[in-house]
């Protein structure tokens, strides 16, 4: 047998019947393929109390993060199954930078789960692009991956052409300066290339993480300013809201 397809098949037993975090073999089919204790201990699974506009789990009794309610951002809400912690860590960055393409399907399976519990309607399924630099480097595109499964369960159309990316931004990971850095590391980052296919719809706009909400806030500005009715951004995971500062610390 080739190595090649040694590696394949390796994969594919992998994907189909190993949980994505333990590698122990699950004793039934799971449809985030993950084995009990895992899915139980390795994620914060946001709920009930999360921003209304960011999705954030909430630290306070407030409707929004201290972070939105400080900042506007041009999507009108964004949603995460879970919290970018633990497990998430692990499922993001195997998908993003380590090549293990076969975690987008049990991930955009847990995306799509918590987007439907939120019973919105939307047109199009758009995921945010990668520039031609980083994605003939990486080989694909992440969201791209999370959206054609989600794209296929809610039964909608993949726009991978009306927005492209024509800025090559820096890791968000490698920038000092927080917010303002982000926000002006992203500033003109996208073009929309296609009005007609986003005009009047709703666009559910897919990543696999929100930090500050930076990146999709750009984004959801173009996509509005073509004309779209409402921008919604679901991501895998979301990073949690930091406490407020106390005094006297």
């Amino acid at each position: 047998m080739s190595s090649k397809l040694s590696r394949f098949l390796s994969l594919l037993f992998v994907a189909e019947h190993n949980c994505l975090l333990c590698d122990r073999e699950l004793p039934a089919p799971s449809r985030y393929r993950l084995c009990a204790p895992c899915y139980a201990t390795a994620f914060e699974v946001i709920g009930n109390r999360c921003c209304l506009k960011c999705g954030k789990m909430l630290l306070s009794e407030e409707n929004y993060c201290l972070d939105c309610q400080n900042h506007d951002k041009a999507f009108d809400r964004a949603f995460s199954p879970v919290s970018y912690t633990g497990g998430a860590v692990k499922l993001v960055t195997g998908l993003k930078f380590h090549n293990k393409r076969y975690y987008a399907e049990p991930m955009a399976r847990w995306m799509t789960d918590r987007f439907l519990s939120e019973e919105i309607a939307v047109d199009v399924v758009l995921p945010i692009p990668l520039h031609p630099n980083r994605r003939k480097e990486r080989g694909y595109n992440q969201s791209e991956l999370l959206a054609k499964t989600i794209a296929q369960a809610l039964r909608l159309p993949l726009d991978v052409t009306s927005v492209v990316r024509e800025k090559d931004t820096l890791a968000s990971t490698g920038l000092t300066g927080g917010r303002k850095a982000r926000e002006e590391n992203m500033k003109g980052a996208f073009r929309l290339t296609a009005k007609d296919n986003i005009k009047d719809k709703v666009v559910l706009v897919v990543d696999d993480v929100i930090t500050t909400g930076a990146t999709s806030s750009e984004i959801a500005s173009v996509i509005k300013k073509g004309g779209a009715k409402k921008v919604y951004v679901l991501c895998f995971a979301s990073t949690r809201e930091k406490p407020p500062i106390q005094e006297g610390y």
